[in-house]
Formats: structure tokens, sequence, C-alpha cells
């Protein structure tokens, strides 16, 4: 066999580059992702579901909460005060969905207090101290107690909550919630959406949320 050429090589060397190259940028090319569309209203919110205002709103906030998760108690006084610059404006409606999760051991028994709560017309009130709580029986291995003092505190007939509770009574209504959770694509919490769409996981800076809000009620 005849040796290679000098040329010969260069040529292969150089065909070589090019189809590395190629190859590189076949792999580097980022996919187009298309943007995602917003979520159902009837996904994102049911018959019964807990509302600071009318479905009919303008503008409808839904977060997907975990009692027991961290993040969760940490964007709560935010949600507050979010919904205090807007408790005068009917156009503006929060509404709040159970998504606990399964590594937290005391979010199943903390949203069933929450419903609990709701059955004696105090969902709110209940939902606002298990959140500001949330060190005193997160880990507690006597959380339903701790959840009848709350219910007490509140003036609810406690034999009643405590009985509910335990029986797990609103399991369906919570399995929904993380159905509906599920069927949106949430993956942790809290996850918030504005008028379908999910504005992210996790705590958003408080003028990030006003800046959502603003914009939708700006909408014509």
């Amino acid at each position: 066999l005849k040796k290679m050429t000098k040329e010969a090589k260069i040529l292969i060397s150089v065909g070589l580059i090019i189809f590395i190259g190629i190859v590189i940028l076949g792999v580097s090319q980022p996919k187009q992702v298309a943007p995602s569309l917003p979520v159902s209203e009837n996904t994102l919110i049911r018959e019964g579901s807990h509302m600071t205002g009318e479905k009919t709103a303008k503008v409808t906030i839904v977060e997907f909460g975990d009692y027991q998760c961290p993040a969760c108690a940490s964007a709560h006084p935010l949600v507050k005060k979010v919904l205090a610059d807007y408790a005068d404006n009917k156009d503006v409606n929060f509404v709040f969905r159970n998504f606990p999760l399964p590594m937290h051991k005391n979010a199943d028994v903390s949203s069933e207090a929450a419903e609990a709560a709701a059955a004696q017309g105090k969902f709110w009130e209940m939902h606002d101290m298990i959140y500001e709580k949330q060190s005193e029986w997160a880990e507690a291995n006597n959380a339903i107690d701790i959840f009848v003092s709350y219910a007490e505190t509140l003036g609810l007939d406690t034999g009643v909550f405590k009985s509910d509770v335990q029986a797990k009574k609103y399991s369906l209504i919570i399995a929904a919630d993380k159905k509906d959770g599920n069927d949106a694509e949430v993956t942790g919490t809290p996850t918030f959406f504005i008028n379908g769409k999910k504005i992210g996981t996790g705590v958003p800076s408080y003028e990030d949320f006003k800046k959502e809000i603003d914009a939708a009620l700006a909408i014509k």
C-alpha cells in the first residue's frame, strides 16, 4: 500500500473536525420549548374551594400548599401582606388548595385540621394559626392534640373537631386537591397560579408577586 499523501491527511483531518463540530452543535443546540398554556379554572378551583373573594373576580390567585412545608410558612406572611393590599379590591380573589407532601409526617393531619375548622366556619383562622405556629406541631407526635388546642382558642366545638380529624373525614377533599395539583403539574410547594399562569414554585418576592397581579388587573 502506498503511504497516504500529506494533502490527503490534511483533508481527512479537516473533515473530522467539521464532523465533530456538527455533532457538538446538534447535541448542545437547546430544544425549543413551547410556552406553557394557562391551567384551566376547572382544575384550579373546585366547588367548595376555600377562597377570599368571588370566583368571578378578574384576578384569581391559587396556592397549592403544604402546612408543614417550611417554604409555605415563609410565604404565608407575604400572601397575607399582598391580600391586605387588595383587601378592598373585589377584582382580586385568593384560593388555597391542599397539597400535603408525603415526606412531611403531619402534612395530612394539618390539612384535616384546617378542613375540620372550615366545617365550623373558621377555615382562614385555623389556616393562619397552623402556618404561624408551624414550629409547635411540625414534628410533634401529638399533632392532633395541638390542633385541638387551636380549635379551642378559636371557639370551635373541640369534640366534633377532634372526632372529624381522627376519622380523616375530609380525606376525599384533600385527595381531590392533590389530584388537581398533579393535573396542574405542581411538583412542590408552595406553587402559585395567577389566572391560570404558574408563577413558579417556592417563595416569590413581594415585588414580583404584586407585579404579576397588577399586570393581570391592567388587562382590558
